[in-house]
């Protein structure tokens, strides 16, 4: 049996696609976003951090243009290949760091998913990435954050996720996450145990990344200091507004 403990987010981009079930999602999540793009009329939005592409593919029914951008490389390739079939999509590798340079000029809508912006870890790389984002944004346009409920009771509650399992050619994979809370910094574990086909253990994975403790209140004085004016939060299920003692996650709407 291989074991390996790592760092950073290591899933390969089927993998990691293969863990979510997208057409679930979807069916929880598509009307709200179309109803944030109808009200302002959006035509070009860009979705930094986009992983396999499959919000912008979604996106891409909705809009003129769609920009994706993701800093893994193998991300963007596996998009292309496998997700993207739209031509109003282009996909771009990059990050917060790169995006106050890209070209493509400014947005209507600009979403970050996936606690895309937690991962960046500290308090300071979130704050410049809300400064940029409002930056990049039209006057009146959009920016769409999604990140889990930071709040000590529920990372403790629900410090490990129920298991994930993805069966692809002779192996199965069964995905878990743990959680550990601190006031900074919140740890996720990403386990992951390979089976072959006799269901013995092939190997046994640890991915750790750590997370900036992004709560509400800390996360509300930043993105005001970053020159938001308005900002809602709506629960996971995105049809009632964010209950920090009952939602393991949010979406923040912010207004210019």
């Amino acid at each position: 049996m291989e074991k390996k403990q790592g760092s950073n987010f290591k899933f390969s981009p089927d993998l990691y696609d293969g863990q979510v079930n997208w057409e679930n999602r979807f069916l929880a999540e598509k009307a709200f976003f179309y109803g944030i793009f109808k009200s302002k009329t959006a035509k070009k939005i860009l979705d930094i951090g986009c992983g396999p592409g499959r919000h912008a593919q979604l996106f891409s029914s909705f809009v003129d243009e769609v920009y994706a951008m993701d800093p893994s490389q193998d991300m963007i390739d596996y998009a292309k290949e496998k997700v993207i079939t739209s031509e109003n999509v282009k996909l771009i590798t990059g990050g917060f760091s790169e995006l106050a340079n890209i070209r493509e000029g400014d947005f209507d809508v600009i979403t970050c998913l996936g606690n895309t912006l937690p991962i960046l870890e500290t308090r300071k790389k979130v704050k410049n990435a809300l400064k940029i984002t409002r930056k990049k944004l039209k006057k009146g346009g959009i920016a769409i954050f999604q990140f889990i409920n930071f709040e000590k009771e529920m990372i403790e509650k629900n410090r490990y996720y129920e298991p994930k399992i993805l069966h692809k050619e002779s192996r199965t994979y069964i995905f878990n996450r743990h959680f550990e809370y601190d006031k900074l910094k919140t740890r996720i574990d990403f386990i992951s145990t390979v089976l072959n086909d006799k269901n013995d253990i092939e190997a046994f994975n640890i991915d750790t990344t750590m997370m900036c403790t992004l709560k509400i209140r800390i996360f509300q004085k930043m993105a005001l200091n970053s020159g938001f004016k308005k900002i809602d939060y709506f629960g996971n299920n995105t049809k009632e507004s964010f209950d920090k003692n009952r939602h393991v996650s949010l979406f923040a709407i912010l207004r210019t």
